[in-house]
């Protein structure tokens, strides 16, 4: 019997959260170029997994209708992000000013919505037909720990201290776990979830990650971006020829 992927995955996707929040408090602060190099790799990756497999899979689920979807979870992103939120930077925060401890706790709530979708999207993804689940896992995991070191870096500022900041990406890291097991109980239909997941996608890597990225100079970014896209060949091609094996479509 094979252990349910919700029991795996989850997990795992939650603990990339806290181990980028981690990562920050111990070694990343000030050192935000490895993060940009991170940021541009996780959006060259979430980019190509989204127009070449999230996307097709909802459609295929759900038909055209699904694109509408996407759109909406692609807005839901900027309003949880820069409706609700007055002062959200993705990325390494520095400096406190403009910002309260209310900038931090509303970051916290937009980027725990963030990490609910990616659980509920993960577990759609699985449900889907094998494949999808861990190319969709893999970018969650790569996204998500520059999602960690965001939230820390926010609480380091706002002097919640060490154990705040990694406290704060220990919720993100519950939050997914939440999500996960919320569409693995209540079984909402995957069209619209991959959809919405894929809208969100988008916009994490475009609005979020590669805003970062660019930051470096000179081809830098492109570098990171080419790697994240290649990333995702390479481990498409990979998973789907192990899985070709076992059935074919």
């Amino acid at each position: 019997m094979s252990l349910h992927p919700l029991y795996v995955l989850a997990p795992a996707a939650a603990l990339a959260t806290l181990l980028g929040g981690w990562l920050v408090v111990r070694f990343f602060r000030g050192k935000s170029s490895l993060m940009r190099h991170m940021s541009g790799l996780a959006a060259g990756y979430l980019v190509a997994v989204t127009l070449m497999r999230l996307l097709p899979e909802a459609m295929e689920h759900g038909g055209h209708r699904m694109a509408m979807w996407a759109l909406g979870g692609f807005f839901l992103v900027h309003l949880l992000e820069h409706g609700l939120s007055t002062h959200f930077h993705y990325g390494e925060e520095t400096h406190a000013h403009e910002t309260t401890w209310l900038t931090g706790v509303m970051a916290l709530v937009g980027l725990s919505l963030h990490s609910f979708m990616d659980g509920m999207a993960l577990m759609a993804a699985v449900c889907t037909d094998g494949t999808l689940g861990l190319l969709v896992f893999l970018g969650i995991l790569l996204h998500r720990i520059p999602e960690g070191a965001t939230i820390s870096s926010i609480f380091l500022v706002q002097g919640f201290g060490a154990r705040g900041a990694v406290l704060a990406a220990g919720g993100l890291a519950l939050a997914a776990w939440l999500g996960a097991f919320s569409q693995g109980w209540l079984s909402l239909p995957v069209g619209p979830v991959l959809a919405l997941s894929a809208g969100l996608s988008l916009y994490v890597a475009s609005a979020d990650l590669l805003p970062q990225a660019q930051k470096e100079k000179g081809w830098k970014s492109t570098l990171g971006l080419a790697a994240g896209i290649l990333l995702f060949l390479l481990t498409s091609y990979l998973v789907d020829h192990g899985h070709g094996h076992a059935h074919h479509h």
